[in-house]
């Protein structure tokens, strides 16, 4: 079965691109074109990676990976960050988490493919267990 990756990327061109690229390097792959589509399909897909643009309209990439990591099925998807400036937020969220990578757009194919093949590699983790429930049935 092969891996899969999800887009989400409002630039429809630089998209279509990465879909193609990665499918000729074996990988199953879904576009979703704002933050909110890119969730639902997350959560519905559960993919092995996802590519994200930094500025989105609406829900930016910041806020969109805010709200994956708060689900516990989509918090363990490593997440690779495109944008055309490398922006301090991303810089320390990079520093912070071995799941996270950023790309500049536009980067060589081989930076992308090295970059990918590298979250791929990471052990597949778990959901983490939800918080005990007490007696009284509240969490």
């Amino acid at each position: 079965m092969s891996k899969s990756v999800l887009i989400i990327d409002d630039d429809e061109d630089l998209s279509v691109l990465l879909m193609e690229f990665l499918q000729s390097k074996g990988f199953t792959v879904s576009r979703a074109f704002d933050g909110a589509s890119g969730l639902e399909k997350a959560r519905a897909q559960l993919p092995d990676l996802i590519t994200m643009d930094f500025n989105m309209p609406g829900a930016n990439g910041v806020e969109t990976y805010n709200k994956l990591r708060s689900h516990p099925e989509t918090a363990v998807i490593p997440v690779i960050f495109f944008s055309s400036t490398m922006m301090g937020l991303i810089k320390r969220m990079v520093l912070e988490n071995t799941r996270i990578k950023f790309l500049k757009k536009g980067c060589p194919t081989k930076e992308l493919e090295a970059c990918v093949n590298e979250m791929m590699a990471l052990p597949k983790l778990a959901p983490p267990p939800p918080p005990p429930v007490k007696p009284d049935g509240l969490r």
